[in-house]
């Protein structure tokens, strides 16, 4: 009898491990679904190179070091995602959810952000040169060192954001909301900041740049 018992508990066992193996694999491959329903899934290192995944939902997914450079992800749910380091060159993400999303040290050149939310994201160190953020809502977002050289931040909503040693230099920041922002030592060589609002609320002439004025 004791044996027989030892005998079913491995089975058991063996049984539930399939099982979660299973389920792994099913996670790492649910991008590939007509309708990706991706929440949670470890999808570290994944190749998604291309791939056409509007509307996608990557809530609370781990995406860190993947690579979707060029991938259309208009619409898709990111939110609180974890996505540093990842590769998103040239990516439309127009209009996604990337509220609290980790995308430190993320690529992002050339990326189409148009009207995204990134409330509360993390870009410290993130590369997002020539981005599009026009309208994009960086309300409380943290880009401390982040390069946003020649970024289109038009009308993007960068209330309390932190922006210590952010590289600004000859971006489009007019009619942008800097109210509340942390802006020490940030570059802003050849940036325009037409009818911005400035850090303490006044609005910026329409020849700033470089300097609200």
């Amino acid at each position: 009898m004791r044996n027989k018992s030892a005998r079913y508990r491995f089975w058991l066992l063996a049984l539930a491990g399939l099982l979660i193996h299973d389920a792994a694999l099913a996670a790492s491959d649910c991008w590939k679904a007509p309708a990706p329903q991706c929440r949670g899934a470890d999808l570290k290192w994944a190749d998604l190179r291309g791939t056409k995944l509007d509307g996608a939902d990557f809530e609370s997914a781990d995406l860190e070091h993947a690579n979707r450079r060029g991938a259309s992800l208009k619409g898709a749910n990111f939110k609180g995602a974890r996505m540093s380091h990842a590769s998103l060159q040239q990516a439309d993400l127009r209009v996604a959810n990337l509220d609290g999303a980790d995308l430190a040290y993320a690529h992002l050149e050339t990326a189409n952000l148009e009207r995204a939310s990134l409330r509360g994201a993390q870009l410290d160190k993130a590369d997002l040169k020539l981005a599009d953020l026009e309208g994009a809502n960086l309300e409380g977002a943290s880009l401390k060192n982040a390069d946003l050289s020649g970024a289109d931040l038009e009308s993007a909503n960068l209330r309390s954001a932190n922006l210590v040693s952010t590289l600004l230099g000859m971006a489009n920041l007019k009619r942008a909301d800097l109210t509340g922002a942390s802006l020490n030592d940030a570059f802003f060589h050849g940036a325009l900041f037409k009818r911005a609002i400035w850090t303490d609320g006044r609005t910026c002439a329409s020849g700033s740049m470089g300097k609200c004025k």
